[in-house]
């Protein structure tokens, strides 16, 4: 699988602003002192309901982030999020507040954070030294882990960079309070899921025993072996179900899973 270099307009203001930063790869430069470099100003303190916000006026912009969130690979990326509305969005209204709904529902959201939300993503992780990082490596969890930390961002941030720049084909389905939300697969995957909005993960897969019995894979027993048909369509009458791998991230404070399926 060849890395795709098919960039969105928000991507491609993400690079721009690299190229202009002097940076290849921002993994270890605090995004402070880039927000600060770009002209806009930078703090963190308390937020009720909010992760970032970005406030501009007279052609002044300050970047707020909560400095309550916990994981500074969340505080990053949110950061991120919000140099990506002041890019690209500083001058169509003067305040953005991005709430963790809005971090993750990548897919679903108004074109405005979906574009904050891609400008982040290639931003943290540029797509080259992505792929660069997945080559050569057989997919798995530990593939995962191993770009988080490589790029500074959480699991989920490098989950949903993978289905698009990775190097093996994944589908990947989003489910809050045990309802399907969202999915998403790389251009090379080539079945029909069995998603339905709104309802719970099919029987059969991880997310489905993670929200029902409450087990919790750890460690080495993170991919959990299940059936093709358990969250795919048979293309024929007669096909025979197969081997398939799901990885479930499970976020406890929101409640939600980011399922990850794939086969060898």
């Amino acid at each position: 699988m060849a890395v795709n270099l098919n960039f969105s307009k928000s991507e491609q203001v993400a690079r721009k602003v690299l190229e202009e930063c002097g940076l290849d790869d921002p993994a270890d430069y605090p995004m402070s002192k880039i927000i600060m470099g770009r002209k806009a100003f930078y703090e963190e303190k308390p937020l009720i309901g909010k992760e970032g916000e970005i406030v501009s006026l007279d052609n002044r912009s300050i970047i707020t982030i909560n400095s309550n969130i916990e994981f500074e690979a969340k505080k990053r990326f949110a950061a991120a999020h919000e140099l990506g509305h002041y890019e690209m969005h500083r001058t169509l209204k003067p305040i953005f507040s991005d709430t963790e709904a809005d971090m993750l529902n990548w897919y679903q959201g108004g074109p405005h954070e979906i574009e904050a939300n891609e400008f982040a993503s290639e931003f943290l992780m540029p797509t080259e030294a992505f792929y660069k990082e997945c080559e050569g490596k057989k997919f798995g969890p530990k593939v995962i882990e191993h770009l988080a930390k490589r790029f500074k961002v959480s699991k989920t941030a490098a989950i949903l960079k993978f289905v698009k720049r990775g190097n093996h084909p994944v589908f990947i389905v989003y489910c809050k309070d045990n309802k399907m939300k969202w999915f998403k697969y790389s251009e090379d995957w080539q079945y029909f899921s069995l998603f339905q909005k709104d309802q719970p993960p099919p029987d059969g897969s991880v997310a489905n025993e993670l929200f029902t019995t409450k087990k919790i894979y750890v460690n080495d027993e993170l991919e959990q072996q299940i059936w093709k048909f358990d969250w795919f369509k048979p293309k024929y009458r007669d096909e025979e179900d197969s081997r398939f791998y799901e990885y479930c991230l499970f976020v406890k404070s929101y409640n939600y899973s980011i399922s990850v399926i794939w086969e060898k």
